[in-house]
């Protein structure tokens, strides 16, 4: 141990080991020494070896196997989204299906949708006045049978309502701007702002997002010209998705 003032032993203890992870010392799987290990290769108690060891959980880097110890945490490849390509030609189906084939993975949702009223931040987001009726959808996204994605949607029932794709799972057509072109209404553009935050138990629980993992918040909107016609949340874990945008500049 290094001893220099303002740096707790328990740190310098996690940053050691953070540092074998990231740098390929200790691999995914490989088991960490046992807190009496620890205790002996740094000279330090176990109250602070407990403490190393929670810091590495929360960052999501080891889990701990109940009368094993603790074990270096897979981490998941990252599906890299391209924001630029995603639509560079017209879906003609759901892009989450389409992207999902592409990688050779078997794409699956499930879904759940009602009509509600629209709250004053989905009113501001559609343009619309808040109470104004909108068709909400949930969905959970799987790839080989695996939870990936959660999405909340919200479509106006002033563009949808009584037409057949009134429910947006209830068609032949799915993905939005294809159900959207069926009805005469041609979708221009799409804006999306992407935040992170702690997981949510529930978004926790059905993505298996580890203690300490963010994940990624993307707010998607649907534009017709200025008209915003969809806009949904989208939940992904940030350890399995890079979000890479590539943008065409305009010649002069």
């Amino acid at each position: 141990m290094t001893n220099f003032t303002g740096r707790p032993a328990y740190l310098q203890i996690a940053d050691d080991i953070r540092s074998q992870i990231l740098e390929g010392t200790l691999q995914a799987g490989d088991q960490l020494p046992s807190e009496p290990g620890l205790m002996a290769d740094y000279g330090v108690s176990r109250i602070v070896v407990r403490q190393a060891l929670e810091v590495l959980r929360s960052e999501g880097l080891i889990v701990k196997q109940q009368g094993r110890g603790s074990f270096v945490r897979e981490q998941q490849p990252a599906k890299k989204r391209v924001l630029g390509s995603l639509y560079s030609e017209r879906p003609g189906s759901s892009p989450f299906a389409a992207a999902a084939s592409a990688s050779g993975q078997v794409p699956e949702w499930d879904y759940q949708s009602r009509r509600t009223t629209a709250s004053k931040a989905i009113a501001d987001r559609l343009n619309i006045e808040q109470g104004d009726p909108v068709m909400r959808t949930s969905y959970r996204f799987l790839a080989d049978g695996a939870p990936v994605m959660l999405s909340t949607s919200f479509e106006p029932l002033a563009i949808t309502g009584g037409t057949p794709i009134e429910q947006p799972e209830g068609g032949a057509i799915t993905g939005v701007i294809p159900r959207m072109d069926s009805i005469g209404v041609r979708i221009t553009h799409v804006g999306e702002d992407v935040t992170g935050r702690s997981a949510r138990p529930y978004e926790a629980e059905t993505l298996v997002v580890p203690p300490g993992v963010p994940v990624l918040v993307i707010e998607r909107t649907y534009y017709d010209h200025d008209r915003p016609v969809e806009t949904a949340d989208i939940i992904v874990s940030s350890d399995r998705y890079i979000l890479s945008y590539r943008l065409a500049i305009p010649e002069r």
